[in-house]
């Protein structure tokens, strides 16, 4: 602590004052709430660590009025009659205007953003680029239902004509005397469907050779056990034997061209017909459903 130049050897007016009220400095401090540091200091006329010229300047104006003094004569009394330079309150405004005055550089960003954006070459080439999109999926749409269109239409199977022919003509007269001839209609005769044929083994075996004419999955069973189990491509020619019966199954059996019991009977049938299974044994072949 130091003794302050301003009130070193002048007597204080606020001890004088204070004493001849007989007051102490306890029921100053109770009062006023000013640490009992500072008011041993302000009246002795030392400094102390806590004692800022700004609380410094109000603890006398609190003392004084609490004494019942004149504050201005007090401020005079210890060289305090000029107003204290505001240099930390100045400092902190300015501080406190130079943070405000920061700009924010988010906005500045968003605002030069929207400001490019609405420049009207950009303007005008997001335009364009929309459109050029919008084309895009409007054509990859008029591709997408024209694919469909082209899937969904099938070749359907022709139709069988109905011909008219003459039959024999038969003499149909007319009120009149004429003779009228009414054409017949007639269908071109149906494929025949085969669901048995007769081919008698004379070796008391059955056999069967076949010789695809597509590709085709075949399962071969000889006496009721599994002989042989595969695709045959276009062309191959397999041939089985049993002592009572041959089974064959599978896709595509209507195409094969087969020869039973040494006898040579083509396919089974053709056009929309399938056959999934058919049965040899000694007497011949028959389509199992």
């Amino acid at each position: 602590m130091s003794t302050t130049d301003s009130n070193s050897n002048k007597p204080s007016i606020l001890k004088s004052t204070r004493e001849a009220k007989g007051l102490t400095l306890e029921i100053v401090h109770e009062a006023t709430k000013i640490p009992m540091d500072a008011l041993r200091a302000i009246e002795e006329g030392y400094s102390v660590r806590i004692l800022s010229p700004f609380y410094y300047r109000g603890f006398i104006k609190i003392y004084a009025e609490f004494l019942g003094l004149d504050v201005g004569e007090m401020y005079k009394h210890y060289g305090l009659d000029q107003a204290p330079k505001p240099t930390s309150s100045a400092s902190i405004t300015s501080k406190a205007v130079r943070k405000e005055a920061q700009p924010n550089v988010f906005l500045e960003q968003v605002q030069e953003w929207f400001s490019f954006i609405l420049k009207p070459k950009t303007l005008k080439f997001i335009f364009k680029v929309l459109g050029g999109l919008l084309l895009l999926l409007l054509l990859i749409k008029m591709g997408g239902c024209m694919a469909s269109h082209l899937h969904k239409k099938e070749v359907l199977p022709r139709k069988q004509s109905t011909y008219y022919v003459p039959e024999k003509k038969e003499k149909n007269y007319s009120d009149s005397g004429d003779v009228k001839e009414e054409p017949k209609a007639i269908v071109p005769p149906q494929e025949i469907k085969r669901e048995s044929v007769q081919a008698q083994s004379e070796n008391n075996q059955v056999e069967v050779a076949v010789r695809a004419t597509k590709d085709t999955w075949i399962q071969v069973k000889t006496d009721d056990k599994v002989v042989f189990q595969m695709t045959l491509s276009k062309g191959s020619m397999e041939s089985w034997s049993a002592q009572k019966r041959i089974q064959l199954s599978g896709r595509n059996i209507e195409q094969l061209d087969m020869e039973v019991n040494g006898k040579h009977i083509g396919t089974l049938g053709g056009g929309e017909r399938r056959i999934r299974r058919v049965l040899i044994t000694q007497e011949g072949l028959t389509v199992k459903k």
